[in-house]
């Protein structure tokens, strides 16, 4: 839990727009985390106005639709078009409102150390690392290029990816139930959080 308290707020944390191709992929995580931590330690934002600002954030630096494919994996190339996108749509959904939580509970002042950046192609990893008293905690950044810039798909937080537990949870509920069931558990949570 504690590992995952950490990458979702993090990850939660993408900016308010997209940056410029042309920014490095560790001035963008910089841009992220500084952004998130300013929203959070803004004593004049009421707790909706940070819930609506992480909400949005947390929609335009995502590729949802990259993430709910790959936390399929084959299974998404059984499904029909209406299939997946009412899979993106409630995960999506899911996805913005846990982050949005989480951020809001948890992620206030941090000290933030920057580490390696590796460019590999038209993806880019970024590794840094939550520096506190008793602790420090690797958290790498994944993301690609988009028309509009760097895009976020993933999070490593001490060596653990958020998309791969997707995967294998996922994975393991259509394997002993069906896709249909795990899509309908997803959207009977999503009614309960509207």
């Amino acid at each position: 839990l504690w590992i995952w308290i950490i990458s979702l707020a993090l990850i939660a944390g993408s900016g308010w727009t997209r940056p410029a191709l042309a920014q490095t992929p560790t001035a963008y995580v910089r841009g992220i985390l500084d952004q998130v931590m300013g929203l959070q330690n803004d004593p004049a934002q009421s707790a909706q106005a940070r819930s609506q600002a992480i909400h949005k954030i947390i929609e335009r630096n995502f590729d949802f639709g990259l993430m709910a494919k790959d936390s399929l994996g084959p299974a998404y190339e059984r499904l029909s078009g209406g299939q997946r996108q009412e899979f993106t749509q409630t995960f999506s959904y899911l996805f913005q409102d846990s982050y949005a939580r989480l951020v809001l509970n948890f992620l206030k002042k941090e000290n933030i150390q920057y580490g390696r950046e590796l460019p590999e192609g038209e993806k880019a990893r970024v590794d840094t690392a939550i520096v506190r008293t008793n602790e420090n905690i690797p958290v790498t950044y994944l993301m690609h290029t988009a028309p509009q810039g760097w895009i976020l798909y993933d999070v490593m937080v001490d060596g653990v990816s958020i998309l791969q537990n997707y995967k294998t949870q996922f994975a393991q509920v259509i394997h002993t139930k069906s896709f249909e069931f795990l899509l309908n558990k997803m959207q009977e949570q999503r009614r309960a959080i509207q």
